[in-house]
């Protein structure tokens, strides 16, 4: 059964409880088994295949078991207290359909978390792009400065993990908008209950959950709606739909942004070979020295490009409102280097720099490949793209192809189809070439990550930056690249 949140307060209370978590493979699912275990609870769980990092440093971390396969019987051993179900995971999993026959008492990870974080100041970073980072820089931060807790989307690069637990106010926490179990449709972030919300932008995504940007809209607006009447929201001035859907609130909201005039408003903006430079306008305190002279607070960031400005101006505005000093966030902005797989620099071969990335959506594409012509304007960029999930592909051609104006050779591997079936495809990886090669040349198809690497060993020359943007069984390219160049 799933549980009401007093039901699941009770088995919480339970001493020593026993929780299993089926999918604890994910990197949330690894992250929330690994803090429920940080708290006392005895905790197991499965995934469908062996498990590599960061999943299994996490577990390896928390000293969690768990079996290799899904099968019934695993859930008759465990005789568990409560189960954890992922979103991915569905009556076609023998131990959800075993959990669900039987009626045994189950959540997804979400509510589980919100009671860990409960008696905490929970921070929600919201939107379409960049949660992982932003909610990276806001961890890092209050971590240092307030030994804060939180859990991200993707481990951040100076850590061994994607969360921390620690004894400060504050709790960060990645918001989602994906639904949460297979026979809940609610997204994520409704069951963090944020006191801070973050808003980083709005851009249509998940088609086979949304059909609609109005319908994610809504979501988004009633996220706000639940907002409690002493929250505080702190959103992107540039986006649209943000901004339309903050202004029909009446709680407090903060806004930072870049092109339009905000409270906190990027000025000027300095794309270096190793750092990006921000300078500030704070209109929010009213500082009596900017005010007169014009200028604004300097920052510097290690993370290249736009998309990463609009990250750190969220971290930094909501961090400047809760009262944290300029001379604070210095030194602390500099030393985040981001999250696994968000431009991650792999390595650097015979001249030939490597970057890892998780871009699939056209939005991250294009702000991606932007981002390496800001860092390494006289490079041959090269781009290794797979796109994710037939229907997303399908809703978002058309920016699809424009996402790749910066690149100048572009590799484009089959569809990877991830929880959808390939025999109800109704577009296939030639048409996203067709398409990227209307507007650009130098546009190749390539079946399988053995035609890519061929490809980049004989033409990559030195100086040149090859980018590897994929979710799929492209996900090791980059790696491999740095072994075979």
């Amino acid at each position: 059964m799933n549980l009401e949140q007093n039901q699941l307060e009770q088995i919480l209370n339970k001493d020593k409880a026993k929780i299993y978590f089926v999918g604890i493979g994910g990197i949330a699912m690894s992250a929330a088994a690994n803090l429920i275990r940080g708290v006392g609870y005895e905790v197991l769980g499965s995934d469908s295949k062996e498990l590599y990092d960061p999943a299994k440093s996490v577990l390896d971390q928390g000293k969690i078991e768990y079996f290799v396969g899904y099968d019934a019987r695993h859930i008759e051993q465990a005789k568990a207290d409560l189960y954890v179900l992922s979103a991915g995971e569905g009556l076609e999993n023998p131990e959800v359909e075993y959990i669900i026959k039987h009626n045994l008492p189950r959540t997804g990870f979400p509510e589980l978390l919100y009671e860990l974080a409960k008696d905490s100041l929970r921070v929600v970073v919201a939107g379409t792009h960049g949660k992982s980072t932003t909610t990276g820089f806001l961890g890092h931060l209050l971590k240092n400065l307030d030994d804060s807790s939180f859990i991200a989307g993707a481990v951040l690069q100076d850590y061994r993990s994607n969360f921390h637990k620690g004894d400060g106010h504050y709790f960060v926490f990645e918001g989602d908008e994906y639904k949460t179990e297979f026979d809940d449709p609610t997204p994520k972030f409704h069951y963090y209950k944020p006191d801070i919300l973050v808003l980083v932008n709005l851009e249509y995504d998940h088609p086979d959950v949304f059909p609609s940007l109005e319908v994610m809209e809504q979501e988004f607006g009633q996220l706000i709606a639940n907002m409690p009447e002493d929250g505080l929201i702190i959103y992107n001035a540039d986006d649209a739909s943000l901004s339309k859907l903050v202004h029909r609130t009446e709680v407090s909201s903060v806004s930072f942004g870049v092109d339009n005039k905000a409270d906190f408003q990027a000025i000027d903006v300095k794309y270096e070979p190793d750092f990006t430079t921000i300078e500030v306008k704070n209109r929010f305190s009213k500082d009596l020295v900017s005010a007169v002279t014009g200028h604004g607070e300097e920052y510097k960031i290690k993370l290249p490009g736009k998309m990463n400005v609009y990250n750190a101006l969220a971290a930094i505005t909501t961090l400047r409102v809760l009262g944290f000093g300029r001379e604070q966030l210095v030194l602390d902005l500099l030393t985040y280097s981001g999250v696994k797989r968000r431009f991650e620099v792999v390595g650097v071969k015979n001249g030939i720099t490597i970057v890892d990335d998780y871009a699939h959506h056209p939005t991250a594409v294009r702000e991606t490949l932007e981002a390496a012509r800001l860092r390494y304007p006289k490079a041959k960029i090269w781009a290794v793209f797979e796109p994710h999930t037939f229907s997303r592909t399908k809703a978002t051609l058309p920016e699809l192809a424009n996402a790749f104006k910066a690149a100048d050779e572009v590799l484009v591997s089959d569809i990877y189809p991830a929880r959808e079936k390939v025999s109800d495809a109704t577009i296939k990886s030639e048409d996203v070439v067709q398409a990227i090669g209307l507007l650009k040349d130098h546009v190749r198809l390539v079946h399988n990550k053995q035609e890519a690497l061929d490809i980049i060993k004989v033409e990559a020359k030195s100086d040149d930056v090859v980018i590897v943007m994929a979710v799929g069984s492209f996900n090791r390219l980059a790696y491999e690249l740095k072994e075979v160049l």
